[in-house]
C-alpha cells in the first residue's frame, strides 16, 4: 500500500474559503498605500460558517464618514461577488476597524536617504 506524499493530498476548499480568495485576489486590484483618503482591505475567515471578516486598515485621522463609506464599499464588493455564486442569502460579513498613525514626513525622509 503505498502513501500519499504529505501536500499531495486532494483538498476542497469550503464556500467561506474560496470566496475570501476570490476576495483577496479582487482587492489587489483597488487596494493601494493608505494616502489621505484610502483604505486597504483584506478578507478572512469568521469563526462560523457564515462569516468573513473584512479587515480594514486606514489613517487614524480620516473623517469617521469617508471610513464608513469604505466599510460600505468593502461589504458591498463582497455582497457582489457572493451573489455571483448565490451565496449572498446566508453570507455575513463582519468588519474589524485598524487605525494606523501617519509617520512624520522626517520620519519618512530619512528611512529612505539611510
Amino acid at each position: 500500500m503505498s502513501e500519499k506524499i504529505q501536500g499531495f493530498e486532494e483538498y476542497t476548499p469550503s464556500r467561506l474559503e474560496w470566496l475570501v480568495v476570490m476576495l483577496n485576489s479582487m482587492v489587489n486590484y483597488v487596494n493601494v498605500t493608505p494616502g489621505e483618503s484610502s483604505a486597504v482591505y483584506a478578507y478572512i475567515l469568521g469563526r462560523d460558517r457564515n462569516t468573513i471578516v473584512m479587515h480594514m486598515k486606514y489613517f487614524a485621522d480620516l473623517p469617521p464618514e469617508l471610513v464608513k463609506g469604505y466599510e460600505e464599499n468593502g461589504k458591498k464588493l463582497a455582497m457582489t461577488i457572493a451573489k455571483n455564486y448565490k451565496w449572498d442569502s446566508w453570507l455575513e460579513i463582519q468588519t474589524e476597524f485598524e487605525p494606523i498613525e501617519k509617520q512624520p514626513e522626517e520620519d519618512s525622509k530619512s528611512e529612505l536617504n539611510a
